[in-house]
């Protein structure tokens, strides 16, 4: 076998992983799915071993348990327990496809986990998260986008903050700055870091507009650039979340 042909299988391998993640975040992965898949991989690394230098091929071995314990069958797993059956499969992929030359993407953070949510939120949410597994960052600009958005006037409708249907980011970030409990204490520093935070985020409209699959663009934003833009969304969720909600 060669080393593309190799990469090849590799990538397949941490495509099905992600895939699997997906669909633990959701909630929606069966057990049996899991252990049917994992099994699988694990046994096609063990067959790649001679391919592989001593410490790669150790830490197959180390990575792969020598005896399986088999989960309940017949129920949906949860995001706990699926991180903690392929975390480490996860990370031995990725470590294997760097070795044998191939590029280890730098993955977007996660879309993050809110405590103030709503149907519009959560189901913008699911179909970044599946996005970002199955097509990459610059397919869930607009989900990861509209998450944000929907967040942003979610909590001005829960603490009762009057904003316009056509409201932009930029305007429900400076109403909740104005007029939101969690900011009433005033730190000179942390207002101008809003500021700047407000005016950036005001870009975010017209690149999700011009430069997504939002709408029938031709020219996108490349992968980097995109994750760019999907981290910096939750990082500001991120923020927005933990102040209000502590």
């Amino acid at each position: 076998m060669t080393d593309s042909e190799l990469l090849e299988k590799l990538n397949t391998h941490l495509n099905e992983v992600n895939e699997m993640l997906t669909l633990g975040d959701m909630g929606l992965l069966k057990s049996e799915e899991l252990s049917n898949t994992k099994n699988k991989i694990e046994d096609a690394l063990k067959t790649y071993k001679p391919l592989f230098e001593k410490i790669e091929s150790l830490k197959i071995d180390k990575t792969i348990p020598m005896w399986r314990n088999g989960l309940k069958t017949g129920i949906f797993l949860n995001s706990s327990q699926v991180n903690t059956e392929l975390n480490p499969l996860h990370i031995l992929l990725h470590e294997l496809i760097k070795t044998k030359g191939g590029s280890e993407k730098i993955a977007p953070v996660a879309v993050a986990e809110l405590k103030i949510t709503g149907s519009t939120i959560n189901q913008a949410i699911n179909d970044a998260r599946t996005l970002l597994t199955t097509q990459g960052a610059t397919s869930a600009i607009d989900r990861v986008h509209t998450v944000l958005h929907g967040y942003l006037k979610q909590v001005c409708t829960d603490t009762n903050i009057t904003y316009t249907n056509d409201a932009t980011i930029n305007q429900l970030v400076n109403l909740l700055k104005t007029n939101h409990p969690a900011f009433m204490t005033k730190n000179e520093n942390m207002d101008q870091i809003l500021k700047s935070l407000a005016n950036v985020l005001d870009k975010l409209n017209p690149v999700r507009n011009s430069s997504s699959l939002a709408h029938a663009n031709q020219i996108l934003l490349e992968e980097d650039e995109s994750m760019f833009f999907i981290n910096t969304v939750n990082t500001v969720l991120s923020y927005l979340d933990s102040k209000i909600t502590k």
